[in-house]
């Protein structure tokens, strides 16, 4: 009897793990606005409810990630409506944008680069900081650093925030720029 509970549980156990595929990754697109997602290989990207900021949100991160990761996410900007994409890059490629977005960044985080950042023509910028310390910051903010990638089109702002430990950020930095040009913005 023990040896018939034992077979059993072993092949349940095995029938179990032969389900289990690896995660793969696959598209995703928010109907609403047009922003989509298809994630670089290792990274599985899944909705997330919006904010007062963003209306829509996607958390892209590797199955091992735990509060690390991406999350890509869009805010609509009526005032860029009017304007072409060349217009917009012209405006975002400019050192105010630049001094500007970095100011806003630099009220939570120390910024320790700035520059310019492309995808597929739209212009925009990247930036590094780490979490300025202040009272109520868990003490694990102090062990990851943030890469910020902000793009715009006429119909708004896209902002892809990643965060890695600092002890291999430099490596992970390449593939979180991977995810941010797997992004399509809306247009």
């Amino acid at each position: 009897m023990v040896l018939k509970r034992s077979v059993r549980m072993c092949l349940d156990v095995c029938l179990a793990l032969a389900l289990i595929t690896p995660a793969t990754p696959e598209p995703l697109r928010d109907a609403s606005t047009g922003l989509a997602i298809d994630p670089p290989e290792g990274y599985i990207a899944r909705s997330m409810g919006p904010t007062p900021t963003f209306v829509v949100r996607f958390e892209v991160k590797k199955p091992s990630d735990g509060d690390t990761g991406c999350q890509v996410a869009f805010t609509p900007l009526p005032q860029n409506a009017e304007l072409k994409q060349s217009d917009i890059n012209d405006i975002v490629e400019g050192q105010r944008w630049l001094d500007l977005a970095r100011a806003t960044v630099a009220i939570n985080y120390d910024v320790s680069a700035t520059e310019h950042f492309n995808v597929n023509g739209i212009g925009g910028v990247a930036m590094i900081g780490d979490f300025k310390s202040r009272p109520g910051l868990p003490a694990r903010a102090q062990d990851v650093r943030t890469l910020f990638m902000l793009i715009e089109t006429p119909k708004g702002r896209t902002t892809t925030v990643c965060v890695g430990e600092k002890q291999n950020f430099s490596a992970r930095r390449a593939e979180f720029e991977l995810v941010a040009r797997s992004v399509s913005a809306p247009r």
